[in-house]
């Protein structure tokens, strides 16, 4: 009998040995779904990851600052350093106050210099006042040192935003009345206890449509891993412009992600409408699946969810070949200018070959539309427009959408010119609400990315960032021409004049004429159409026609733009044509040959 309860006294302790082993193990356990940096230096700091070591960045090569585009009025625009020193810098967020468009506030995560101990400052506090030349602030976290994922904002009443994940796992927000010289913090939520649980990859956005029964409302969203709503996404509001927060609402677990839902994107409509476009995880570690998008008419006191696009395939596992970790996030904008396009949305993420199809090796920035307030959206429109089919690489896209004119432009890496390793850095405008599309390369060098030393395994940045307002436009950006990774932007200007629109292109195939002709609402200033195959200006014609014939046969684009005798050149209409079918005939139709083994 004695015998018999020590053994069962024996086996019960091994067991709470064997339970306690398996609770550590799973708490020790890296969860590689977060990307926050606290997260991983803790982790690492727990002999669970290594942190990138220290390599040779390959230098880099010179291209020109010259942008190459009729969509945009600049002709020129040299890349700026946002700040230098014993730092680096990484995942980008940039907004232009409403106020001045002269004077973008960009968060970005910061670090000491790489070398010894890193430091991990969070997100940063940089400003300029005269239009992205110069830039003050510091790389010190805005409020103090934080865990960085950086969200930056202004809003109509002139106060600076900046959101972040703090030193304790959770949301908190900074705020400054001062132009940045001063800032306060608020706590937004905390995140569940227990080592590994996060609010991560947070964003937020401000109401500044001066048509909204909510403007100035703040909406901050994230993904929660742990507590109650572990692996959704949750989302609070602030009424007070941040001085207090509301109980956090779950928006996700109704479209029941089989792992989780991330890299949650939010903004507003003309009339306080609420947003919130995320990526659904069906299985982990595949790749991105769905995008889901949450909707609020009331101001973000309720919500409902519906999955928009299904059957996509991001790249957060894929990859793509670049010494850099990355992912197929959606990013959002909403049309709150009095355009034509007001109140459309536009979604726009990298997916492997055509949604849907999901095949091939190209990996191009696409977007859909809505025009109904999220109720039904568009087939994919490809934004990158280099030839498919070339295995090139286009991703990291951020939107845009200037609230003053409605133009649509994009930012994203992309490597059509470069090696399998190495990227430039391109944006794309659209003054038609995303039907077509011109692209250009926007930074001055091409460079091959590496993963920061000291941070987390192949970290190189999150996301990228753009931002426009009446026709300035500011992509900002990482790269790391110098050996270290900074921020970079380059500005330029798009037309705030009425652009033509509709523009159709009809090709005589037996004589290779082309018939142009769009549409256009002339104004006093009007003075003629500038007509140009691809850079070319054809010519000019007073009335909303032309006739142009190619010289040879192959696939061109044309553009229209206004011009107006006292603003300038409007932006162009876009239409492309293929003159000669891509079809081969061969005589005989098959040729049958045996190849001895080695030969060819």
């Amino acid at each position: 009998m004695k015998a018999s309860a020590l053994l069962i006294s024996l086996l019960f302790i091994s067991t709470l040995t064997n339970v306690n082993a398996q609770q550590i193990q799973q708490e020790e356990k890296l969860d590689n779904r977060i990307d926050n940096q606290g997260y991983w230096r803790q982790a690492a700091a727990k002999g669970l990851t290594i942190p990138n070591p220290h390599v040779s960045v390959a230098p880099a090569t010179f291209t020109g600052s010259e942008i190459m585009a009729i969509s945009a009025i600049t002709d020129n625009s040299p890349d700026v350093v946002l700040i230098t020193g014993n730092t680096s810098q990484s995942e980008n967020s940039i907004f232009i106050n409403p106020n001045d468009t002269d004077n973008p506030l960009n968060s970005n995560n910061s670090t000491s210099p790489p070398g010894g101990g890193i430091t991990l400052y969070g997100a940063n506090k940089l400003y300029s006042f005269d239009a992205g030349q110069t830039w003050d602030g510091g790389v010190e976290g805005a409020g103090g040192s934080n865990s960085g994922d950086p969200v930056a904002l202004i809003g109509l009443n002139n106060r600076y935003y900046i959101g972040f994940i703090n030193n304790q796992s959770g949301q908190t927000v900074a705020y400054s009345d001062d132009l940045g010289t001063t800032w306060l913090t608020s706590v937004v939520a905390n995140a569940p206890s227990g080592w590994g649980n996060l609010l991560d990859k947070n964003h937020m956005w401000v109401d500044n449509s001066t048509s909204s029964p909510h403007e100035g409302n703040l909406y901050n969203s994230w993904t929660a891993f742990g507590g109650s709503n572990n692996n959704n996404i949750e989302i609070s509001r602030s009424t007070d412009n941040a001085q207090s927060w509301s109980s956090t609402i779950n928006i996700s677990s109704s479209l029941n992600p089989g792992s989780h839902a991330q890299g949650v994107n939010i903004q507003t409509g003309p009339d306080g409408e609420v947003y919130a476009a995320f990526s659904i995880y069906d299985n982990w570690p595949s790749d991105e699946k769905a995008i889901g998008l949450a909707r609020s008419f009331d101001g973000g006191q309720t919500y409902t969810s519906a999955r928009i696009i299904d059957n996509i395939r991001g790249i957060r596992n894929s990859g793509t070949g670049k010494n850099m970790r990355v992912n197929s996030f959606p990013v959002m904008a909403v049309d709150i200018s009095n355009s034509s396009k007001r109140g459309n949305i536009y979604i726009v993420w990298s997916n492997i070959g055509y949604p849907g199809v999901n095949t091939g090796s190209d990996i191009d920035v696409y977007m859909i539309r809505s025009t109904d307030q999220g109720v039904t959206w568009t087939d994919p429109v490809r934004v990158n427009q280099d030839p498919s089919g070339m295995g090139k690489q286009h991703y990291f896209p951020w939107i845009t959408c200037d609230p003053v004119t409605g133009t649509l432009s994009v930012v994203f890496y992309d490597d059509r010119n470069v090696s399998s390793s190495q990227c430039e850095v391109f944006c794309a405008n659209s003054y038609d609400g995303g039907d077509t599309w011109e692209d250009f390369k926007v930074s001055d060098v091409s460079f091959t990315p590496s993963p920061i030393p000291g941070l987390a395994s192949g970290y190189f940045g999150d996301y990228i960032g753009i931002a426009a307002r009446n026709g300035m436009v500011y992509p900002v950006w990482t790269d790391n021409r110098t050996g270290t990774a900074l921020t970079y932007t380059s500005p330029y200007q798009t037309s705030t004049m009425t652009a033509p629109t509709d523009l159709v292109a009809q090709l005589n195939e037996e004589t290779g004429a082309v018939n142009l002709s769009w549409q256009h609402t002339i104004s006093p200033t009007f003075s003629y159409y500038k007509i140009y195959r691809g850079f070319q200006l054809l010519g000019t014609s007073l009335w909303p026609s032309y006739i142009d014939t190619l010289p040879n046969y192959g696939t061109f684009r044309y553009f229209v733009t206004a011009y107006y005798g006292v603003e300038g050149e409007s932006g162009p209409a876009i239409a492309d044509v293929q003159w000669g079918k891509a079809i081969a005939q061969a005589e005989p139709a098959v040729i049958e040959e045996y190849v001895s083994p080695g030969a060819t």
